[in-house]
């Protein structure tokens, strides 16, 4: 879990990594500029994920 500014809530938690590139309309998407990002980060999590 990770801390947050949401103000009705203290943490969060993202159970869910990565995505399945099902159509045309998914390079529109923010999950791969997500987990590109996170995994730049250094977020094993998320390596090799669209």
């Amino acid at each position: 879990m990770a801390d947050t500014t949401i103000e009705w809530t203290d943490a969060t938690w993202n159970p869910v990594a990565g995505c399945t590139i099902l159509t045309a309309g998914c390079t529109n998407c923010y999950a791969m500029r997500m987990a590109a990002r996170l995994e730049g980060m250094g977020m094993e999590k998320y390596h090799g994920l669209t």
